[in-house]
């Protein structure tokens, strides 16, 4: 472990009163100060809190039953059950973004920073509303099975309900969604707007929603808080 900022002071401290005996000393107790941090404060990523219903956290060979609240680790698969929803809010450097996901659906939450990790949210099956703050790495947020999204600063829904499609709605700003397979497949999405990445097709241009759609979508991704218009 390196601690660039702590070099000058620790060049100096080696040749003052003591000697070397201060690089270890300072050295060792670094090291206890992170022995003593609990596990979760080392591989958290974000908290997810039950909105309604339940959940269940896959944490490497464990089945953890959720119906309250739960710091989630890098590498943690979510599941929530038949008429549930949850609420889950990053920590750094994603810190100020947040999601929801709804009814039956399973996403995996990764380490930003963890190399060859670069998308923190993996959206398997099911729907996800996410908010994004601006965070320091130039990256995607998301990957669904057919398409990576997401432009830091907005905010919009994704929907996997077949295996080889992908669905988007932007609630707000401009989103970009690209084809894992075909990389030169790509739609930029707006506010209000309807797109899909179905595997192997060129995309079509978005559609406005209509508020039939529009407004039940609102309520049903409601964030704690939130008061969605109704028309």
């Amino acid at each position: 472990m390196s601690y660039p900022a702590l070099q000058p002071a620790l060049q100096r401290g080696s040749r003052g009163r003591g000697g070397p005996w201060i690089v270890p000393a300072l050295m060792l107790a670094l090291l206890g100060a992170a022995l003593l941090l609990p596990h979760d404060a080392l591989a958290a990523v974000g908290e997810l809190t039950v909105l309604k219903g339940q959940a269940t956290v896959f944490r490497g060979t464990r089945e953890i039953t959720v119906r309250r609240r739960i710091v989630l680790e890098a590498d943690d698969r979510v599941r929530t059950a038949p008429e549930s929803k949850v609420h889950l809010r990053f920590h750094a450097p994603l810190q100020g973004s947040d999601a929801i996901a709804t009814t039956e659906t399973e996403f995996q939450v990764r380490e930003l920073t963890r190399r060859g990790k670069t998308h923190p949210v993996r959206l398997v099956w099911g729907a996800i509303r996410s908010r994004l703050a601006a965070f320091p790495r130039r990256t995607a947020f998301m990957q669904t099975g057919t398409a990576v999204i997401g432009i830091k600063g907005t905010d919009f829904i994704v929907y996997v309900k077949r295996q080889n499609a992908s669905e988007f709605i932007g609630v707000d700003g401009l989103i970009e969604a690209v084809s894992r397979s075909q990389p030169d497949y790509s739609i930029q999405i707006g506010t209000r707007q309807w797109g899909e990445i179905v595997e192997g097709e060129k995309p079509k241009p978005p559609i406005h929603v209509p508020d039939e759609l529009w407004f039940p979508a609102l309520q049903e991704f409601s964030f704690p808080g939130e008061t969605p218009p109704t028309r």
